[in-house]
Formats: C-alpha cells, sequence, structure tokens
C-alpha cells in the first residue's frame, strides 16, 4: 500500500513516454536528412566524416577543467548544509580543497589551457 503512488506514477510515466513516441512517429517528418547521419560537433563545418578524426587537446583540456570545477561545486553544496556540524574541522578540510583547485586553476592558467586561440604545444611553455 505504501507503493501505490510510486506504482501510480510509472504508470502514468510510461503512458505518457509511449504516446509521445507514438506522436513523434506519427505527425514526424518521414524523408531522411542527407546529412542527418553525420557527426556535430558545436556547429563547426563537417569537413571529415571519419570515426578516425581527432580534436585538439585543447577541448579536452577544457572538459578536464570544467569537471574539475563542476566537481568543487557538487561538493561545496553539501559541505555548507553541515557545515555547523564539523565545526573548525571541516573548515580546515574544505578551505584546504578549495586552496588545491585554487592551484590547479592557476596551474592551467598559467601554462594556457584556458586560452580559446590554442596553439600547437600548449604546454611547452
Amino acid at each position: 500500500m505504501d507503493y501505490a503512488g510510486l506504482l501510480a506514477f510509472l504508470g502514468v510515466m510510461l503512458v505518457l513516454a509511449l504516446f509521445l513516441i507514438s506522436l513523434n512517429a506519427l505527425l514526424g517528418p518521414k524523408t531522411p536528412e542527407s546529412m542527418e547521419d553525420y557527426p556535430y560537433e558545436c556547429g563547426v563545418p563537417l569537413y571529415d566524416v571519419s570515426a578516425q578524426s581527432t580534436f585538439h587537446q585543447g577541448y579536452y583540456l577544457l572538459g578536464l577543467l570544467l569537471l574539475l570545477f563542476d566537481i568543487e561545486a557538487a561538493f561545496l553544496f553539501p559541505w555548507t548544509v553541515v557545515y555547523k556540524h564539523l565545526g573548525l574541522f571541516g573548515f580546515v578540510e574544505m578551505f584546504l580543497f578549495i586552496l588545491i583547485l585554487t592551484y590547479g586553476l592557476l596551474y592551467a592558467w598559467r601554462k594556457g589551457a584556458l586560452d580559446w586561440q590554442f596553439e600547437e604545444e600548449v604546454f611547452e611553455r
């Protein structure tokens, strides 16, 4: 009896999903586009169709930096909720965590990983 609401929600979700998929199949376009199966990368025109094409390493570096600071934000929100219970120890631990991340950001900035105009060898400076 406790799970009746959850089961009703899952049933409504399943019916709605099937309805929307079938609605798309009925009303959607029937003719395939010529460029429909081609890879698309951030609005850059397609030059090479092969799956073996490479991207500049700067895209990967920028992606790693964004992931790093997303993880920082994911740690900061729960920390603020339990800050009163952690006391000085929790404050020092979070200060060290932010200090290490700041050092990483400054290192990447100094090496040029945040430049939008990537040079051939970013880390050779």
